[in-house]
């Protein structure tokens, strides 16, 4: 089965601006960089590596970066950070499930903090990111077809570490971010479908072969062959395919099917 590449993003990435109104050449160029590591295909970790670099590069007041996926399974986790402090903050916040990269997830909404001593939206976080070193942060979430898959974290050490320009470019950077996180997940969910079939269908064939041999050893037609294995099934609390299985592997070594898993006959020596 041939697995179809996830659509891709077509928007280009807004313009990155620094230093008042004069494009930094090399911000732009990083930005522009990570877009065709986008369409390239390449891997998450790549992208997510760049991310952390671009970020630092782009926002100089930053103390650390850190990128925020939602597992498949609905769970957090850190699958990238630029420093030790932005692990912390990151875990902290998952053990605590509050704070504004928790927040973000949920809601789909940005948030910055200027001062976190004054800020009350989290009070628990609060108190144990100030003793962590954390002054201000920036929280982007990662939205890519209308579903949050992670959040962009930056963190700084200074009050008021953030200009409205830093937010911009925080947001330029989510973008292409977000479809790569969504490209993964949709290519990881498409592998397990793949798997899941190919499982299917191996223990479609494991349970014709071992009707076929309950059908010639025990002279009853396939559907009576088929009720059997299922109540040896229900009985045994095992799945139809392994109780299939061991009836096929058990055959092959009695010298009772042929090498293919089929009845032996006469004809077939």
């Amino acid at each position: 089965m041939t697995l179809t590449t996830p659509p891709r993003p077509t928007d280009e990435a807004p313009s990155i601006v620094r230093s008042g109104s004069s494009e930094s050449p090399d911000v732009v160029g990083s930005l522009q960089t990570m877009m065709s590591i986008l369409l390239d295909d390449a891997s998450q970790a790549d992208l997510l590596e760049h991310v952390l670099r671009l970020s630092a590069q782009a926002i100089g007041s930053c103390s650390a970066v850190s990128v925020t996926v939602v597992a498949d399974d609905g769970n957090y986790a850190t699958a990238a950070a630029s420093h030790e402090l932005a692990s912390e903050i990151d875990a902290l916040q998952y053990e605590l499930y509050e704070g504004p990269c928790i927040d973000s997830l949920q809601s789909g909404d940005e948030h910055h903090i200027t001062d976190l001593s004054l800020d009350e939206r989290w009070p628990g976080f609060r108190e144990r990111a100030l003793h962590l070193g954390l002054r201000s942060a920036v929280t982007m979430p990662l939205v890519a077809g209308g579903t949050v898959v992670g959040a962009l974290n930056l963190f700084a050490d200074a009050i008021d570490g953030f200009s409205d320009q830093d937010i911009e470019v925080a947001r330029s950077i989510a973008s292409p971010a977000a479809a790569t996180l969504a490209n993964g997940r949709a290519y990881r969910q498409a592998t397990r479908l793949v798997e899941q079939l190919e499982e299917a269908m191996t223990s479609r064939v494991i349970i014709e072969q071992a009707k076929g041999i309950l059908v010639a050893t025990r002279r009853c037609d396939p559907d009576q062959a088929f009720e059997m294995l299922r109540a040896v099934s229900q009985r045994s609390n095992r799945k139809l395919r392994d109780v299939a299985g061991d009836l096929v592997d058990h055959a092959a070594s009695a010298g009772t099917t042929t090498t293919n898993g089929q009845p032996r006959t006469a004809s077939s020596g």
